[in-house]
């Protein structure tokens, strides 16, 4: 036994112990816990037959620790641990015989949570009281038999607990019926030689369980830690009965492999370091819900990269929570779980989730704000789950009212969870400058993809995974040709991360800037890393701008880079395009004079995804900015994009390559006049688009619109409007300089004649027809039969004056039917 480390014997001989009345009850003896008890008295049981067989293994338990008062210990950890061993040296001392002999050191050990927990310990070390115990009688018969013992002890759940250790609880599933769950069971079969013998390794110098003993003190830490920890009240939560479980596994397998011994201080850093990590945090004095979700969600992506999870892993999501919402996780369904995750990261990666685990502790201090090393445009998020307050700053509660809500993750948030964790695993020490490169890379990945389901999530956590083995010099690795990166996942992105990375290393490494570059001013100071940060967070951009490196032919070319970003500030800002450019829809017809292809970039069918005609962030980032072509890392609106950014005007010399009569002219209709911010403010809304709709290509096509096509309707409609024949009575006359439109997509009219007023309606497939009221004279056909001219066809008029003209002879025509009457 090393300086470092005791045995109970020895410690409680030193330190009297007194669990204080703060601390939670006993609860390894608790009905539920019958696998724990019996996975810790087998460690419990080999480490004595290995001492006997002088195989020089010991067992060695977590630490314990706590403050000294009065002269008594107060455990702050290793309650729990001390009962056990408590009741296991009283269990063999009674069996041997020596209870009168020991009792006095036994008397060391009490409780002070309860008068009934106290007394009753008293009453276990009064020889008197077993004086007539027998080997063969069941201790807990014996026990609750006596007059000593009072009946309303049983509802002490101390007192209940280590009941159960000792004898054991009754299960009534047949698997499970024979468990060795308590001291009697362990050593029913064992007679009293070997009993003396396991007794004398107990109380020996070189006992084989040992713990380590930590002063609070001593290991500088302060009784408010001591409050930390036990401020969470009595009852165990899920997390404190997954932090034994997790206990239990490490020291089953340092037991049997010796390569596990680097996690045996894992028990003392849960408590106490990295509880700090999370105390910054605690509200009234509680962690754990905070603690272990956070746990949780590192588990769920080890499982995603080392187990290779999917959804279809039921068992395994379960750590997802509800569409994402893990505030709610219980621990009904055990350590299993994770012991698979555990076991199948070892066989398929050679990968120790809890090395790893204990690593990125070490290197996350209670100081470090994360958010501020990333992207000021990245949505800030809670690394370190907080809290959640209801409207008067109370906690939340969940529905059930039993768990505190706490602050949940989005998708593409557990994806830059995934690459915070990846870079505190991996660094040797922090270091600012690659934290930030590396994390500006992963949020520029996770922020320009949709990650709007499951799969998506994980196939950028795993790129992520594939990026991270190069996260201190993440810019080498993405310029070097022969990265030879697998992942498919994000692939513009990407692409346009290796060419940053491209441009900046390369103007590291080579400081004589080329010819265009010489007549900048203060080019000294041109620093491209600094230069692309600066436009990744300008506006709307949120680190994609690959538009501004794109020449007109769709190829990456820096050469004017630097004139697209001046003028890009001019453009464009947070909510889209700056009033300059959205007045007459300047910014969204300089693109369009400069399209080629109308189905490609124009022209929207039944999905209606060309929506190009809006003024905000949203449309001009996804739908005109960074929009894909059809080959890989293109860009639909390149050519576009490059004369708006040089600062070009709008095409003169407009010419689609796939034109007709119809495209031809409604392409100059939307780059030639101002219908574009016509139809924007009409409804205030960006989500216009064009589509052949009732014969002709429309604008905004709902139950009304702008056709498109319809020049010859509106050019004879307006013209009569304005010189004041007829009025409108359906529709709307629009100034869409420099020439007028209507709105509308059968516009209805009033002619006056003789005094006498008159309806027609210009219907969308050109015809125009006689009204009565809301009746068209055409479905009457008693006048039809009499061939009346009732029907006015838009190809036999050439100008207002025909049409005024055709409408007249329809008059008349019509008033010849009156005479039929």
């Amino acid at each position: 036994m090393d300086k470092n480390t005791t045995s109970f014997w020895k410690f409680i001989q030193d330190h009297p112990i007194e669990v204080p009345i703060i601390q939670r009850d006993y609860v390894q003896g608790r009905i539920g816990k019958e696998h724990l008890r019996k996975v810790f008295l087998s460690n419990i049981k080999h480490a004595l037959d290995d001492h006997l067989s002088d195989t020089g293994k010991v067992l060695k338990l977590d630490f314990v620790y706590g403050s000294e008062e009065r002269g008594k210990l107060h455990p702050l950890d290793g309650q729990q641990r001390l009962t056990t061993l408590w009741l296991l040296h009283w269990y063999i001392a009674l069996r041997v015989g020596l209870l009168e002999e020991v009792c006095g050191t036994l008397k060391k050990f009490t409780y002070e949570t309860r008068i009934s927990s106290r007394e009753f310990c008293e009453n276990l070390c009064q020889c008197k009281n077993f004086e007539e115990y027998k080997d063969e009688e069941h201790i807990v018969d014996f026990i609750t038999n006596r007059t000593w013992f009072y009946s309303s002890w049983e509802q002490d759940p101390t007192i209940q607990s280590i009941l159960n250790m000792l004898g054991g609880t009754k299960v009534t599933n047949k698997q499970d019926k024979n468990i060795i769950d308590s001291i009697e069971k362990l050593f029913q079969n064992t007679d009293k030689e070997n009993l003396r013998k396991y007794w004398n390794c107990l109380v020996s110098e070189n006992a084989p369980i040992i713990f380590y003993y930590l002063p609070l003190k001593d290991f500088a830490l302060s009784d408010d830690l001591y409050i930390k920890m036990n401020a969470r009240g009595k009852q165990l939560t899920a997390f404190e009965n997954f932090k034994a479980d997790l206990i239990g596994y490490i020291q089953e397998r340092i037991r049997e492999n010796e390569e596990w011994e680097e996690l045996d201080d894992v028990p003392i850093k849960m408590d106490t370091v990295w509880t700090d990590v999370f105390w910054q945090n605690h509200k009234n004095g509680k962690i754990d819900e905070i603690y272990f979700a956070f746990i949780n969600r590192y588990f769920l992506n080890c499982a995603i990269v080392y187990a290779n999870a999917k959804k279809e892993d039921s068992e395994v999501w379960k750590l997802y929570g509800n569409e994402s919402d893990d505030s709610a996780l219980s621990y009904n369904t055990g350590f299993g779980i994770y012991s698979d995750i555990l076991t199948q990261a070892k066989k398929r990666r050679n990968v120790s989730i809890l090395l790893r685990l204990k690593r990125l502790f070490e290197k996350i201090t209670t100081n470090e704000n994360i958010n501020k090393h990333l992207p000021q445009w990245f949505s800030k998020f809670d690394f370190i789950p907080k809290y959640k307050k209801d409207n008067r700053g109370n906690l939340s509660l969940d529905n059930s009212g039993n768990i505190y809500k706490i602050s949940t993750l989005t998708q593409p948030q557990r994806v830059a969870f995934f690459g915070i964790c990846r870079y505190f695993e991996q660094c040797d020490s922090f270091n600012e400058v690659h934290f930030k490169r590396w994390m500006r890379v992963v949020c520029n990945l996770v922020g320009n993809s949709t990650i709007d389901t499951i799969d998506a999530m994980i196939a950028r956590i795993k790129l992520i995974d594939e990026l991270s083995g190069h996260i201190e010099d993440i810019y080498e690795f993405l310029a070097d040709e022969n990265s030879g990166i697998e992942s498919k996942a994000s692939p513009e992105q990407l692409s346009e991360e290796v060419e940053k990375a491209k441009q900046i290393l390369f103007r590291h490494n080579n400081p004589e800037l080329p010819e265009q570059e010489k007549n900048r001013d203060n080019c000294h100071d041109w620093n491209w890393e600094a230069v692309i940060l600066e436009a990744e967070n300008y506006a709307f951009f949120h680190g994609a701008i690959r538009f501004l490196f794109k020449n007109d032919e769709d190829n990456v070319d820096w050469i004017d880079f630097e004139e697209k970003w001046k003028n890009a500030r001019l453009i464009f800002t947070n909510g889209g395009l700056t009033e300059e450019y959205k007045k007459s829809a300047k910014a969204n017809r300089i693109i369009l004079s400069y399209c080629r292809n109308w189905e490609a970039q124009i022209q929207s069918y039944t999905r209606n995804d060309k929506y190009i005609f809006g003024f905000s962030s949203q449309i001009w980032r996804d739908n005109i900015l960074l929009k894909k072509g059809t080959a890989a890392n293109s860009l639909l609106y390149a050519e576009s994009i490059h004369h708006l950014l040089m600062g070009d005007g709008v095409n003169e010399s407009l010419q689609l390559d796939d034109t007709d009569d119809y495209r031809q002219i409604a392409f100059e209709k939307l780059v030639n006049t101002n219908v574009i911010e016509w139809a924007q403010k009409k409804q205030n809304t960006d989500w216009n688009y064009v589509r052949w709709i009732y014969d002709g290509l429309s604008l905004y096509p709902s139950r009304e619109g702008v056709i498109l096509t319809k020049s010859h309707r509106d050019s004879i409609l307006n013209t009569l409007i304005d010189n004041g024949t007829i009025t409108l009575v359906i529709g709307s006359q629009i100034d869409t300089k420099p020439e007028k439109m209507l709105y509308g997509w059968d516009i209805k009219f009033q002619y006056k004649k003789d005094g006498v007023c008159y309806l027609f309606q210009w219907q969308h497939w050109d015809k125009i027809y006689m009204y009565e009221g809301d009746f068209r004279l055409y479905d009457n056909e008693k006048l039809r039969e009499q061939n009346l001219k009732l029907v006015i066809d838009e190809n036999k008029v050439k100008d207002a004056n025909d049409f005024v003209q055709a409408m007249n002879e329809c008059i008349e025509s019509y008033l010849q039917s009156n005479k039929y009457d």
